[in-house]
This record gives structure tokens, sequence and C-alpha cells, in this order.
């Protein structure tokens, strides 16, 4: 049975009331009741490392994560010597923590108690400004009413992450994206929300996404990928193992047209558009964009696929390659070289196109699979031209 025993270093007053605490709780949640016996026995030993350690494991803990567990766990207990820990560490769990309270003003005033406490700490600082912005961002329906303080707590923990000296923890920089991948879907600015929420799943492993919120992330990610005006490379996402999870989900219409794009492949883009893009008002919204965009995906990979002496395409080419009417290839090829995706010389004398560059794309697995079959084709080639010269070189040298 869990018995409260005091160690000879702690004064009763400064132990008695977190110890028998977790006895209350443990006899409340005798199912829980190991994780209360851990935690006293490392707070009656002073183990301030390990009991950090353990504190941080209890919030993948499902008793845990139900208000107000892991609220009152740091009230009750672990306030009385929050002191004696990793300020970086304390910041995670009582942002963890401030989840459970009722309402912003209450998670508002609990952050600001947090942020004096580790205020000496720069990543656990930057670490409490974000979570405060990002609560803040949620909190505002209206993207124009958004305070100047929002975006100042942003660019204050920009500044304090260029000036910490040493390797910050990727907690940090995860925490920094995400706010910055909240502000611009406030905001509704596509290319910025693809672009910050990449670099936060660079910093952030998939299980430290709570599951709930993942799938909406993914499709948040998806439709700023679709829909930013300057997005042309869908592979690094693909390969991430968050966008997988739209295949289950009411979203899997949204990955099959990543994959559409990703491939320039015109026919189930339409398809798709056709039997599930009304229920999708910001695919509609961005269906004449959306067009354009998946013809250029279209010629890119048109062109990737040649090799570099055979990059000179007819009209008529581009005309078939992207399913649209001949005189609507100049426009097309224009609006690529506009956007920096391909660069060229367009010859309007002889209809014809002779691309010079095209934008490096990042491959999946299958397109890295193709290109090794190219790369087969050409050592054969080289190894023929090889052959000739050696042959031939003989009658020259004698």
């Amino acid at each position: 049975p869990f018995q409260v025993e005091l160690s000879k270093g702690l004064p009763s007053n400064y132990a008695m009331s977190g110890l028998s605490y977790l006895q209350d709780q443990a006899t409340a949640f005798p199912d829980q009741e190991e994780h209360f016996m851990q935690l006293s026995n490392l707070y009656k030993d002073r183990l301030w490392f390990q009991i950090t350690e353990k504190l941080l494991q209890l919030l993948s803990v499902p008793h845990f994560q139900k208000a107000p567990h892991l609220l009152n766990l740091y009230q009750e207990f672990v306030k009385g010597f929050e002191k004696d820990l990793s300020k970086l560490d304390l910041a995670q769990f009582a942002i963890a923590a401030s989840k459970q309270c009722d309402d912003f003003k209450e998670t508002m005033s609990f952050l600001d108690k947090v942020a004096e406490t580790v205020k000496e700490n720069p990543q656990a600082d930057v670490l409490c400004k974000m979570e405060k912005a990002a609560i803040q961002i949620k909190e505002c329906d209206n993207p124009d009413e958004l305070h100047s303080s929002v975006e100042a707590n942003i660019e204050e923990g920009k500044s304090a992450m260029d000036k910490f000296e040493g390797i910050m923890d990727p907690v940090v920089h995860s925490s920094y994206y995400r706010v910055k991948f909240f502000f611009h879907k406030k905001k509704k600015q596509a290319s910025e929300i693809f672009r910050n929420a990449l670099l936060y799943l660079s910093y952030t492993p998939i299980d430290k996404i709570p599951s709930t919120e993942r799938v909406e992330f993914a499709y948040d990610v998806s439709m700023a990928a679709l829909t930013g005006k300057d997005i042309f490379n869908f592979g690094e996402l693909l390969e991430r193992p968050l966008v997988k999870v739209l295949g289950d989900s009411k979203y899997s219409s949204t990955l099959k047209l990543l994959e559409a794009f990703h491939n320039g492949d015109i026919k189930t883009y339409e398809n798709i558009m056709a039997k599930d893009g009304q229920e999708q008002p910001l695919l509609q919204a961005n269906k004449k964009f959306l067009s354009m965009k998946v013809r250029i995906l279209r010629l890119m990979g048109t062109v990737f696929s040649r090799s570099s002496r055979d990059r000179s395409l007819s009209f008529k080419e581009i005309s078939d390659a992207c399913d649209m009417k001949i005189n609507e290839v100049e426009f097309l090829v224009m609006k690529s070289f506009s956007l920096g995706v391909l660069k060229g010389v367009v010859d309007q004398v002889a209809q014809s196109v002779n691309i010079k560059w095209v934008q490096p794309r990042v491959l999946t697995k299958g397109q890295i699979k193709n290109m090794g079959e190219r790369l087969k084709v050409w050592t054969a080639e080289l190894s023929k031209a090889t052959a000739h010269v050696e042959e031939h070189s003989k009658e020259i040298l004698q």
C-alpha cells in the first residue's frame, strides 16, 4: 500500500502537502498507484532529474491527459519544488498542464506565472512566449484583429533563438514553427502555411503531435500545398508519415489529389474535382488556378522525363501532354517561366519551346527508381561510346 514517509532532508511543511496529495490520488485511482508511488519515491530521494523524466512520461498517460489531473498534479505537487527542476522541462510540463485550464483568461494567467518562473532560461522563455501566442491566435476570430503583441512575441522568440549560443532543443524550434503555422493559417497565407508546417514537422516526431490533431493538421498542410501560388514541389510532403493519415479519413480524396498534382496527372485531378470538389469550397474558389497548376506540373514532369539533350518541345507535344488547346500553350509556358519553375526560349515561328532548366523537385521512391533506370541506359550508352573510341583509337595511334 501507498505510505507517506518523509526523507530527512526535506522539511515537513515542504514535503507533507505534496506527498499527501500523491497518497490521496493513489487511493482515488488505484489503477494509477504505480505512477504516484514512483513520484513519491523520487521526490523523497530528491532525484530531480529522474522525477522530471517521470513527469514528462506522464504527459502521454491517458489518465493524466484528462482534465484536471495534470493541472492538479502541477499545482498540488510540482509547484512545491519547481525551482529544483530543469526550466525547459518544467516549461514543457506546465504548458501541457495549462491546456486543462477552464478558459482563456485562466490559461493566460497560469502561463504568465510559469513564464516568470522560467524567464532566466532562454529556451524555456521562448517556449512560454510561443504557447501564449498560439493561444491568442486560436482565440482570435478575425485575423485583422490579431493583437500586435502576438506578432511581437513571435519576433522576440525568433530573436532569442538566433542569439542563443549552443544547440537549441528541437522542442523550441518545434514550438516556434507551430505558432508560425497557426499565425499564417489565421491570415490564410497558403505558401507560408506550407513552408512553416514542413519546418515544424522537421523538428516534431509524429508521436509528439496529439492524435486528435493529426488529420486536421495534415489536411491544412495539404490544402496549403495545393493552393499555394508558388508551391510546385509535393515530394517532401508526400514522404512525411503524417500525410498518410489522410488515407483513412474523410479527406482521403485530398491525399489522392496531392499525388495527382505531384505526378501531373490531369485526368485524376479532373475526376476528383468532379466527384468531391463541390464539398471543398477552398478548391472551388481556386479551381481556375488549380487547373493551370496541374498542367504546369505535367509540363515539368514531361521535361524532367527527357534527357538533357532532348528538351525541345513543340506546341503540339505540350498541347497533347497537358490536355489543352494549342493556342493556350504559349500562355502556359510563359506562366511557368514567370513562376520560376522553368527556364527556356520560346520560338513562336517554329511553334516550339527549348527548355534549359526545370525546378529541382523532391522525388518519391518511384521516381527515384525511374531515374535509376535512366542511369542504366546512360551507362550502357557511355560504355558503347567508350568501346567505339578504344576500337578506332588504335588506328590513330598506329
